[in-house]
């Protein structure tokens, strides 16, 4: 009989009720082996088996399972080098931690539609502030997308597939659904992340202006930046107002998360978390947090 047979995988999962813990770990590390073969007979224990140990054993597997599919796909997409490495797959990449059902599909086609609905008006000749005007009455107008004052630490806000369920975020998560938007429509787009906050640089050969995403769209200056930099504390460089790639934008959303679970002692998101962004960036991960990456560590996400 093959090891992935049916018939010998129920046999494995009626294992999990042993008395004996060499005996359960054993099994687990075989179901975990089989991954995809074994998550339907999985899945299915998980709801209807009528041994409460099994039913609970099966729904941990299933996450097991689910976590290491995920972080094989974060593997392979961290060691692309940076002019390939793409900020919308691993920001849904991201959220299967938490959204293991998630399929990027349904929400890469929510961000079509939202591009495809901005690009008629989007006519030939409008200057870099008109066409950011556009793009800022679609979400913020039209869409209601907003800043989540109330409950500014929800992890929700930070996950991609969340804000365009619920229209909201915190400054990076709106910035990187404009900055993914913007890409569709070919504008000249990047992530800033200033001391405090993280917003939206446009920059083009005339234009440089900055879109705060988490205010509706607010348009600032350059001095008005600089401005923000300074009355926050900080002393002003330059370097806080250059773009980001993807590679330091997912960073600090992996940043940002891991601070909201471990003040919320959510252990298991803590590690997933922290292993994706020692995989991405071990430096970033091991070197703690550098003045002006997020909204302080003491003071929460960006």
């Amino acid at each position: 009989m093959s090891p992935s047979d049916p018939h010998n995988i129920q046999a494995l999962i009626k294992l999990l009720a042993d008395d004996h813990s060499d005996v359960v770990e054993t099994v687990r590390l075989r179901l975990v082996e089989l991954g995809a073969q074994a998550e339907p007979h999985l899945s299915h224990a998980a709801k209807s088996h009528e041994d409460p140990k099994v039913r609970l054993e099966a729904r941990a597997l299933l996450e097991r399972i689910r976590l290491e599919t995920v972080g094989r796909d974060w593997e392979k997409a961290a060691v692309l080098p940076d002019d390939r490495l793409d900020l919308e797959e691993g920001s849904f990449l991201m959220a299967k931690v938490s959204y293991p059902d998630l399929n990027p599909l349904d929400y890469q086609r929510q961000l079509d539609q939202l591009a495809e609905r901005v690009r008629p008006c989007l006519k030939p000749g409008l200057k870099g502030k008109e066409q950011l005007t556009v793009v800022n009455r679609l979400l913020f107008r039209d869409e209601g997308f907003r800043g989540n004052w109330s409950d500014y630490f929800d992890p929700q806000n930070s996950y991609l597939n969340r804000v365009l369920d619920r229209k909201l975020g915190i400054p990076i998560s709106l910035s990187v659904l404009y900055l993914l938007i913007g890409r569709r429509l070919r504008l000249p787009l990047q992530g800033v992340g200033i001391p405090g906050h993280f917003m939206v640089k446009y920059k083009d050969e005339k234009t440089e202006v900055y879109v705060d995403t988490f205010n509706e769209g607010r348009f600032l200056t350059r001095p008005e930046c600089i401005q923000f930099i300074v009355e926050g504390g900080y002393p002003y460089q330059a370097s806080f107002l250059e773009g980001l790639g993807p590679r330091e934008i997912l960073a600090r959303m992996l940043r940002n998360l891991i601070l909201i679970y471990v003040d919320r002692q959510e252990l298991r998101l803590e590690r997933a978390l922290t292993r994706f962004l020692d995989i991405l960036y071990p430096s970033f991960g091991n070197e703690g947090s550098s003045e002006g990456d997020e909204e302080g560590s003491e003071e929460g996400p960006e």
